[in-house]
């Protein structure tokens, strides 16, 4: 059975959807009952070669991808995605919203990570505008539905009244041995100075969107008292002007870090050197950080809404992430009560296992299988 798998968003290396696609497509290529074949148009800076790293066929396509991703395309092109691509398959695979904008045979599945732009405020009218854009045209143009949580499914449905039965949740992964993985004290040593962390801190992984709610969490943490700053700093991944104004106003320069660029091989050694990792954002499809930390050996502040309580389950603190006192009450107590600490590290152990990228691969060959055998 052949299965077109879109490629077009695999190689934005540090991105959730990119990291979801390429460990499906593993799991996938390792299954017989497929015939695999890769979709990919022209972009300047990526080259036929760069995809030689799938191990089956890739249809390079000459028609750019400003063209058939052009949102000034509001009807389809006038040409079918499986000529395009030289290949007529049973499924049109993608692994996010943003699809050609030409016409489909075939079984057509997109994948919706979240609905970040129409449920919080963004940097800007136009992210929403683009957002809108993309998602209708591939509403429109899916016959089924991918989506990380159950939360996702229902903000989905409620959203755009989409067929319940139309969505599968197939959630993220984690590649627990590498997060869990014993790291030497020399080694983390050297990434503390590398990055120039403090001796103690709380830590934020992530990026700095205004859904992801670092403001509060810098407010919260000026909450806690002088004793307990003095002892345990506040590290923020990269940050930007904004939040840096923000933290001379309130005048904690000397108890907030800022990161430079996180290397990806440095990332659980960040996770194990922090004491706590916050995560109050205020809406996610799924939000990584919370099993990546988990699976780290790190315990877990996060929000009580959108998907962050389906995917922390039992094993993190949850908060409202409105509530400066409730955040900087959270923080203080994983800071202060060692019983509590061990508990919830061993509760986040059991809880990052669950998220397996071989589970969410068998969610998805279910999926495939389901389809193909309904329309024989």
């Amino acid at each position: 059975m052949k299965i077109n798998l879109n490629l077009q968003s695999l190689n934005n290396w540090g991105t959730g959807i990119c990291l979801f696609g390429n460990k499906l497509i593993e799991y996938l290529n390792r299954n017989t009952h497929y015939e695999l074949h890769g979709c990919f148009n022209f972009v300047r800076d990526i080259k036929p070669n760069d995809l030689n790293r799938f191990c089956f066929p890739v249809k390079y396509s000459k028609i750019p991808s400003k063209l058939v991703y052009s949102r000034a395309i509001n009807n389809a092109l006038p040409f079918y995605y499986h000529r395009m691509m030289g290949n007529n398959a049973r499924i049109n695979l993608f692994f996010t919203y943003k699809i050609p904008r030409v016409r489909y045979s075939g079984i057509t599945v997109c994948t919706i990570h979240d609905l970040i732009p129409l449920k919080v405020v963004q940097e800007s009218k136009q992210i929403e505008i683009n957002y809108k854009n993309d998602i209708t045209f591939a509403i429109n143009h899916s016959d089924y539905l991918i989506t990380v949580s159950e939360a996702s499914k229902k903000d989905i449905i409620s959203a755009f009244n989409y067929p319940e039965n139309k969505i599968t949740v197939i959630p993220n992964g984690v590649d627990f041995n590498f997060f869990n993985k014993a790291i030497c004290p020399s080694s983390l040593s050297g990434i503390r100075a590398k990055y120039g962390l403090p001796k103690k801190f709380i830590l934020y992984f992530g990026n700095i969107r205004k859904h992801k709610n670092v403001d509060r969490l810098i407010k919260a943490y000026s909450l806690l008292s002088d004793e307990i700053r003095n002892e345990v700093s506040l590290v923020i991944t990269q940050g930007n002007d904004g939040l840096r104004e923000l933290v001379k106003e309130l005048d904690l320069e000397h108890q907030i870090y800022f990161t430079t660029f996180i290397d990806e091989e440095d990332i659980p050694s960040i996770y194990k050197l922090a004491s706590i990792m916050v995560f109050i954002s205020l809406y996610e499809g799924f939000g990584l950080p919370i099993i990546e930390a988990m699976a780290a050996g790190t315990p877990v502040i996060t929000s009580n809404i959108s998907s962050m309580p389906e995917i922390a389950g039992m094993a993190a603190i949850l908060v409202n992430p409105l509530q400066l006192e409730e955040i900087a009450e959270a923080m203080k107590l994983l800071i202060q009560d060692d019983d509590l600490r061990a508990k919830m590290i061993a509760l986040g152990f059991d809880n990052a296992k669950k998220y397996s990228w071989n589970n969410a691969g068998e969610k998805l060959v279910s999926l495939c299988s389901e389809l193909l055998n309904q329309k024989l």
